[in-house]
């Protein structure tokens, strides 16, 4: 296989690349942007493309390879396969008249055929392509004969959607967690749910307990004396950023007082920066507008006395790798940022999956998840946190400053996808 990297302005460009080098039939085996020359990251994006073909690399005074044509050898009435001539055509139809034989008990007698020297590794092949269709054929058996002859599965990861499966997977399930995640839980508390169970704990509060130890928190504004915490919120347009921004500060200066700054580096949204400082004006807070990267650390350093600095962000589409890699130049790690990304708890699973993967390229410290009172189903919480691991910080539920946020606890995680109305409002 011929493997081979071309670089280029744009995709059109570099396709145009690949054919011509490497012919019609080339793959594409990944794609990315990179940036050369002396500026780096701040440097003109540049196309890469690696593409292969599955043919060997050509011989400078190898002889060009006579193309096989089936017609010139059937009027030259040649029946004999050669290892130049044998399609994979004539591989399946053979295996199908050597097991049509199998099958009537009639031995097919061996033609003694003039093959060339590789014939032991083309019967291996021809042998391991049959064991390949056995195998799919006894598969394919199984599965149409399965449901007649056994009762279904009954390991609680592997419950079906059915009326005779774990009913406390279908709980689970009914409360918005996936069946991996729904089949966990069942697994630890199936013992504690069993009927006749003598406990005091409702089922309501056993599954609380067992959902409540699969989360992981991020006290994100828990007091520090002497250390100045610096946050960044970071993620997807209309996720809510610049509304938790305030949400944080208000509630900072409610309980812990101190000096706190806040500085926007969204200059791309339209009265974004001006939203920020009616906020600012409100708290009496000082607020830092940042136009490029080398700005960020003269703004850090202005407000070197303060206890807390919160960075407000623009939002960024997960499609989009450039550009929220190109944040990265005002959240370099010297700065001790500690990046959270929002994610609206409104958004299906899949997509806010690759939200998490885009932004990683930052990193990501911990998770708000923004909007829960949108929502009528809050298992995406556990779902998302279990699959990556991430630790989760707040929760947002409505538009109101300050009210509308909670500091995420497991008990409270829990809580809410058992009873998401609890959620709901502040009051």
């Amino acid at each position: 296989m011929q493997v081979k990297v071309f670089e280029a302005v744009d995709m059109p460009t570099g396709l145009k690349m690949v054919k011509e080098d490497l012919g019609p039939d080339a793959l594409i085996l990944s794609t990315r942007t990179i940036r050369n020359g002396k500026l780096g990251m701040l440097g003109k994006p540049t196309l890469e493309i690696t593409a292969a073909i599955d043919s060997p690399w050509p011989e400078e005074n190898e002889p060009a390879r006579p193309v096989f044509s089936p017609s010139a050898a059937a009027m030259a009435g040649d029946r004999a396969l050669t290892q130049e001539t044998l399609t994979y055509q004539d591989i399946w139809a053979r295996a199908a008249e050597e097991e049509k034989s199998s099958d009537t008990g009639y031995t097919r007698p061996v033609e003694q055929e003039p093959l060339s020297g590789d014939t032991d590794s083309l019967s291996r092949e021809i042998r391991e392509l049959k064991q390949i269709i056995d195998s799919l054929s006894r598969r394919m058996v199984q599965q149409d004969t399965s449901p007649r002859t056994h009762p279904g599965p009954t390991h609680p990861g592997t419950a079906q959607m059915s009326g005779d499966s774990d009913p406390v997977v279908q709980l689970l399930l009914a409360r918005g967690l996936n069946p991996q995640v729904a089949g966990l839980v069942a697994r630890f508390t199936g013992d504690l749910l069993a009927p006749g169970d003598s406990g005091k704990e409702t089922p309501h509060a056993i599954l609380s307990t067992a959902l409540a130890k699969l989360f992981t928190v991020s006290p994100a504004l828990a007091g520090r004396p002497g250390q100045q915490k610096r946050i960044s919120l970071i993620g997807p347009t209309g996720a809510g950023k610049t509304t938790t921004i305030a949400k944080l500060a208000a509630g900072y200066l409610s309980k812990y007082g101190g000096k706190v700054a806040l500085v926007t580096i969204d200059t791309y949204r339209i009265a974004a920066v001006e939203q920020l400082k009616v906020y600012g004006e409100i708290m009496g807070l000082p607020v830092e507008v940042v136009i490029n990267p080398r700005d960020m650390a003269q703004a850090l350093s202005r407000h070197n006395d303060c206890d807390l600095i919160l960075i407000d962000t623009a939002g960024r589409s997960p499609a989009n790798g450039l550009e929220i890699a190109e944040m990265g130049a005002f959240l370099r790690p010297e700065f001790a940022i500690e990046n959270q990304l929002l994610l609206p708890a409104t958004n299906r699973e899949a997509e806010l999956e690759t939200i998490v993967s885009q932004f990683s390229c930052l990193p990501v410290d911990s998770v708000i998840f923004s909007k829960v009172d949108e929502c009528c189903l809050l298992g995406v919480l556990l779902n998302i946190h279990y699959s990556l691991d991430i630790p989760i910080s707040y929760l947002t539920n409505g538009q109101r400053v300050p009210e509308d946020i909670i500091a995420a606890t497991p008990a409270i995680l829990a809580e809410s996808i058992m009873n998401p109305s609890a959620v709901k409002n502040n009051g």
